[in-house]
């Protein structure tokens, strides 16, 4: 008979597949022994049990590559921790490519592999063939070799960490269905189960496919959805070498591993189905789903082709799973926004085997810490808006992240699933106009416009995209003359009440006693020191400030501000993004436009820089704040929807005789890269200190009311250690950069590009990146010595280093 469950755990982890095992595993380890995993099946029954098992250490940004490469140490060592055998081969891995575009891809990926001491090769095509002997060379360019590179069991690997979680003192429970998680005054208090209430102080939510539900039942957006993936394992085949490595042809949609004298071969799914769609059965427990050879044929002929053994081998499998993928390919992993002590590892995107060791661990150390000890802002829960969690949303935009899976990770590729969902009050009369939309957080926001006749389509690319003269020409008309950006969707959140200077004060950096109609940028930080965010602050009343936020961390903003209201404080937030459409009117002749269009006086004295008014444009009462992210003369102005199309209408009508020009977000970026303005989540998070990025000077430790952070902000400062934000300006003008690219001083790696693009002051490809001296301290100005260096699919591109912006580092011109 079962023991009855304790009545009380410090930490509860609900799931019992690879990530609930990891982190039951890692928090013991750490010496958290009051821990209890309750499983609603068996370990694994889930989805975990019938992974192919693949362990690729390269993904697809550092935080999961780190995670990946921190499980191939795990696996090599687990078994002498726990006696229990993962099942791991070091086979490495080989990836083909049979066009250029992705080769380039995976010389790119191989650069990336650089930044943390992965091995990867280029190897050519006659090498994989001599390596791999099944396979069809026709029309393989070649392909990146990862020696490291593997597979594992994914039963007995979980298995180990269920059997070392024990060892040190954890307690797994199957056959326990979690029914509730308690609450009380937005904190965790416990579960609820089929057995019995269980008090606790932390809750994992590990639920693997069942974690959306789980979530919502407490209002925890947890955006995935289970997907059907197939995978065939053939009958054995002689002679087949026991030691080949995993195979993937992404262009074929495949990937090909050897298994016990059979070749097991997987898919990418050109054409992807959510599984479940009115709930998953209760009694689903090491299940499949049913094989439609229809989902499958093309990408199986390409199998076929590609290993033409296929073609003569019996199947003795046919296999078809849910596997869990998130809305934007990204992990959720963190603690919830709105509910305290409340976490969640959830949406792995088919790499729990790979990832599930790291993302456990990471989790595991925040719980303990109270903090992140990694950079995770990528996959925090809190990036999510409401719509996004809700399932018609996620049943159409999750299986086009399995698509993704395979397809070419373009640098800029944009969603095709749940598109046009919100709407700026100028799109029409944008779209009108040539616009070529990107999505963000569901905004439609324009990337570039085409000319009239020219289609507002990407031809995608490394290279020179077909937007990239509409880019430069947009660029040249902030820079020489006159743009207007639709800035409509960045967040907008108004702090009003009698404590909300007092309130700002606390969470912002930057002085917040302005006087109303002053405008400032500031930064919040964490207890550690770290950026938290950047916001810009305008003052409209004694009582009312606007916070306005970048779209992406738009509601992450909003809550870290909830949070931080004190009890009795008179503070009220609210959202007032889509109360206003914003447009930018920036470049030496934007106070021309504007002056001919408002009755203001737009002089440097009547109307300096971080000030706001209100006046009126045509009509239209707006009010104005003297701004720029771009680096030139600007301001932003705000106008009611009903307003928007006359104030459009109007400043493109005059602004004819100045060449006005509308202007897209690819142009903005590489602006503002040019002027080293940042964005957060690219060029900082909350891992970085002020001083690393050149941001001190918004800093006011002085002030009477002290900052959130301001003693480890102090400390860091005095400490300087690294690594610092520069520029680089490549030399060579063709090669392209965009994120994540090596920067090398010498042979050593120093840092990575964190953001790219081609501008067109200083004609040539430039970025923002991180970077480390020799001795990875605080020397500063020692990164100005030697020579440098971006790694650009595999070859070495001269670059100027600068540690101030490229382009009018004194801000002058966007103060005249």
């Amino acid at each position: 008979m079962q023991e009855p469950l304790p009545q009380h755990a410090q930490v509860v982890i609900i799931g019992g597949g690879i990530h609930g095992c990891s982190v039951a595993y890692h928090l013991a380890k750490a010496g958290w022994t009051d821990i209890l995993l309750l499983e609603r099946k068996q370990l694994t029954s889930g989805t975990t049990w019938h992974a192919a098992g693949l362990v690729g250490q390269l993904q697809g940004s550092h935080a999961t590559t780190a995670f990946a490469s921190y499980g191939v140490e795990l696996l090599q060592e687990i078994e002498a921790e726990t006696g229990q055998n993962p099942g791991f081969r070091q086979s490495g891995s080989i990836s083909i490519a049979v066009n250029h575009d992705r080769l380039a891809e995976l010389r790119r990926k191989a650069d990336f592999a650089a930044l943390h001491g992965i091995e990867a090769r280029y190897m050519p095509t006659a090498e994989i063939a001599e390596r791999w002997p099944l396979m069809n060379a026709d029309g393989v360019l070649g392909g990146i070799y990862m020696p490291s590179d593997g597979s594992a069991n994914p039963i007995d690997l979980t298995n180990a960490l269920a059997r070392g979680a024990r060892m040190h003192g954890a307690t797994i429970r199957e056959h326990v269905m979690v029914k509730d998680v308690l609450t009380a005054e937005g904190t965790i208090t416990g579960v609820r189960t089929d057995q019995g209430t269980i008090t606790a102080d932390v809750v994992v939510n590990c639920a693997g496919m069942w974690a959306r539900e789980l979530g919502r039942q407490n209002g925890v957006g947890v955006p995935l959805h289970a997907c059907e993936h197939y995978y065939l394992v053939t009958e054995p085949i002689k002679d087949l070498p026991s030691d080949l490595p995993v195979l993937r042809s992404y262009c074929d949609g495949t990937y090909w591993k050897e298994d016990a004298g059979k070749l097991l071969f997987g898919f990418a799914h050109f054409h992807a189905k959510p599984w479940a769609t009115d709930g998953i059965p209760e009694d689903f427990c090491f299940d499949s789903l049913p094989f439609v050879e229809d989902d499958v044929i093309e990408v199986l002929e390409l199998a076929m082709n590609r290993v033409p053994v296929l073609q003569e081998t019996g199947i003795r499998t046919f296999f078809n799973g849910p596997e869990s993928y998130s809305h934007d390919g990204r992990f959720t992993l963190g603690e919830a926004p709105d509910l305290r002590n409340y976490y969640v590892l959830a949406g792995v995107n088919s790499t729990g085997i790979q990832s599930g060791p790291g993302a456990g661990k990471a989790l595991a150390e925040w719980i303990m810490a109270g903090r992140p000890t990694m950079d995770l802002s990528e996959m925090d829960p809190a990036r999510l808006e409401a719509f996004q969690a809700r399932d018609p949303y996620l049943r159409e935009r999750c299986p086009e992240t399995l698509v993704n899976t395979y397809a070419m990770h373009w640098p800029n590729r944009q969603r095709e699933t749940t598109r046009g969902l919100r709407r700026t009050p100028f799109y029409h009369a944008m779209k009108a106009r040539g616009a070529c939309f990107g999505e963000v957080q569901g905004w439609e926001r324009p990337l570039f416009f085409a000319p009239q006749g020219d289609a507002p389509d990407i031809a995608y690319s490394f290279g020179r995209q077909n937007w990239f003269a509409y880019a430069q020409d947009e660029q040249k008309a902030v820079r020489e003359g006159v743009g207007m950006i639709d800035y409509t969707m960045l967040g907008k959140l108004m702090v009003e009440g009698a404590d909300a200077e007092r309130f700002l004060q606390r969470l912002c950096t930057n002085d917040m006693s302005l006087p109303v109609g002053r405008v400032a940028y500031s930064l919040m930080l964490n207890t550690q020191g770290g950026i938290e965010s950047d916001v810009t602050v305008a003052r409209h009343a004694e009582d009312a400030f606007m916070v306005m936020s970048s779209i992406s961390h738009t509601r992450r903003d909003r809550d870290y501000l909830r949070r931080h209201i004190q009890k009795g404080e008179d503070v009220r937030l609210r959202d007032a993004t889509s109360a206003y459409g914003v447009l930018a009117v920036c470049g030496p002749n934007a106070r021309a436009l504007l002056t001919a269009a408002c009755d203001c006086d737009l002089s440097n004295t009547a109307f300096p820089f971080n000030s706001l008014q209100h006046f009126h444009i045509g009509h239209a009462p707006v009010f104005a704040q003297r701004l720029s992210y771009s680096g030139e003369l600007g301001w932003e102005i705000f106008v009611t929807p009903d307003f928007a199309e006359h104030v459009f209408d109007l400043l493109l009508s005059l602004g004819q005789d100045l060449d006005l020009r509308l202007v897209g977000g690819e142009a903005l970026n590489a602006l503002r890269i040019e002027k080293g303005f940042l964005h957060w989540g690219h060029d900082m998070a909350y891992t970085d200190a002020p001083h690393q990025v050149g941001l001190g000077f918004v800093c006011k430790s002085e002030k009477a009311i002290p900052f959130i952070g301001r003693e480890a902000y102090l400390d860091r400062t005095a400490d300087g250690q690294g690594p610092f934000l520069c520029s680089v300006k490549l030399r060579d003008p063709e090669p392209l950069i965009y994120h994540n690219e090596p920067v090398l001083q010498g042979d050593r790696i120093a840092g990575y590009v964190t953001s790219g693009a081609y501008g067109y002051a200083t004609g040539a490809a430039v970025g923002l990146c991180m970077v480390s001296g020799p001795d990875g301290g605080a020397d500063r100005a020692a990164l100005q010595e030697g020579d440098w260096y971006v790694l650009v699919e595999g070859q070495k591109i001269p670059v100027d280093l600068s540690l101030k912006a490229l382009y009018d580092p004194s801000a002058k011109r966007m103060r005249q």
